[in-house]
This record gives C-alpha cells, structure tokens and sequence, in this order.
C-alpha cells in the first residue's frame, strides 16, 4: 500500500485477460513436454540421493563437532568468545537445517507413495527418516493425506480459517 501520494507502487505488465495475451500452456502440455523417463523411478537412484543427503549431514555433524564446543562461554566474561560460539552455532542450524531439507522432501515423498513403484517400501524408508526427523511417519501421514484432501478449501482447508 502507498503510504505517501507520490510513492510509486509497481504493477506487472501482464495481464492475463487481455486480448493479446500469451496462452498459457495447460498442465497437461508442460507434462507432455517432459521427456517420459523422467516419470520412471529407481530404486537406486531414489536410495543413492537419500544416502549422499545422509552422509552430507553426517559429516556436517562431525565437521563442526570438530571446531565447536557445545559448552557456552560466558556473555559477561568472554564477549568475544560467546560472539563466535554464538555465529558458529547459527551457521551451523541455517546450514544442517538447508541439508535436512533432502532428507525431509524424500521422507515427504514416501508418505506420498512417490519414492518408489512399492508403497511397503516407501513406507519403510519414509518410517526410517521420519524416525531421523523426529515425526511420527504414520501419524504424520494420515494428517497429511487429510490435509491435501482439503487444501484451499474456504471452509475445512488449514491455510484458509474464516473468521468467526
């Protein structure tokens, strides 16, 4: 919102109902443009990138192990020393938590059935890194399931609560 009457306020200039606008492609053409072995999934390849994503992590965990104490230092005794305790173990949650995202997306698959062609597999891998992740995969499925039935529903969706 312009909070002053000369703020200038930036508008796109495209607009979907004029008449010489582009025709968007619908779904179905970007997915026929997308090569098919694309849309196959291995088995391998599926368990390669959860095993890299789970080494990554590990190693993070030890690199830092390495180079930082999980003992504080005092803020009043020693500024400078709880000043780089404090940065390292920011950058150490910003980046563990930017690693886990893989395992987190592959663990979400599962709970799909997108991991594998095997729903017994999806699960055991998806129950395995829900186990890592500290989310009961079950559980975090049903309600996950539940929740894409009614995504931006006005009235049962979760992200659009009307006011009472």
């Amino acid at each position: 919102l312009a909070s002053k009457k000369n703020d200038v306020v930036w508008k796109s200039p495209y607009n979907p109902l004029a008449k010489d606008a582009p025709e968007l492609p619908t779904k179905g053409q970007i997915k026929a443009a997308i090569p098919a072995e694309c849309f196959k999934r291995s088995y391998f390849w599926s368990l390669f990138y959860t095993a890299r994503d789970l080494i990554i992590a590990g190693a993070f965990v030890y690199g830092t192990s390495l180079v930082l104490s999980t003992d504080m230092p005092s803020v009043m005794e020693q500024p400078a020393e709880f000043a780089t305790w404090l940065f390292g173990w920011s950058f150490y949650a910003f980046w563990m938590g930017t690693i886990m995202t893989g395992p987190w997306v592959i663990a979400h698959e599962c709970g799909h059935g997108a991991f594998s062609d095997s729903q017994d597999f999806n699960d055991m891998v998806g129950f395995i890194l829900h186990q890592f992740l500290l989310v009961p995969y079950y559980a975090w499925q049903y309600t996950h399931a539940k929740h894409h039935r009614r995504t931006n529903h006005l009235v049962d969706g979760e992200s659009h609560v009307p006011p009472t």
